[in-house]
């Protein structure tokens, strides 16, 4: 009889372990689905004032360039600029990410293109205007690279003021 109690033990244990507990197998995230759980992460970093968050979703050596035109290298960098312009002329403000394109190169990379608006700032930086009053508007394009252990980092960036008409 033990021997049945054992047996019937290591059965249950052999259907549990590969399917999962039950045989109930977690979808798998698609590279688009990982990808707008970035965005909604540095949507509410930004909401928040949390230049930490809002970088920690960059490679270590990711390449940035700022609205205007200015380059920041590395994960770091990106923290520090955007610790920079939280605390000044977008403090308390509000962004909207809209994910406008979505472009899959390969099993390991991506290039996203979003719209960006950005409402109840106090200032914008030296040479920006509203895109139209109280409101900036911006294009932003990532490429959003694969990781080893199968997460999904933005590895570039760059965002363009979308000027008055």
């Amino acid at each position: 009889m033990r021997f049945q109690n054992w047996i019937g033990a290591l059965i249950m244990t052999l259907t549990i372990v590969p399917t999962g507990c039950g045989g109930v197998k977690a979808a798998e995230v698609t590279p688009q689905i990982a990808i707008e759980k970035i965005l909604a992460t540095e949507q509410s970093a930004w909401n928040a004032g949390d230049s930490l968050s809002y970088a920690h979703e960059f490679t270590e050596d990711a390449d940035f360039i700022n609205i205007r035109g200015q380059i920041f290298s590395g994960r770091a960098a990106v923290q520090q600029q955007h610790a920079k312009i939280f605390a000044g002329p977008v403090k308390g403000s509000t962004i909207s990410i809209a994910l406008r394109r979505f472009s899959q190169i390969s099993d390991s990379a991506v290039l996203i293109d979003t719209d960006q608006t950005v409402i109840d700032f106090v200032g914008l930086p030296p040479g920006i205007v509203e895109s139209s009053p109280g409101t900036l508007l911006t294009h932003f394009k990532y490429l959003a690279i694969k990781q080893i252990d199968g997460s999904w980092k933005l590895a570039s960036g760059q965002n363009t003021v979308a000027l008055p008409n």
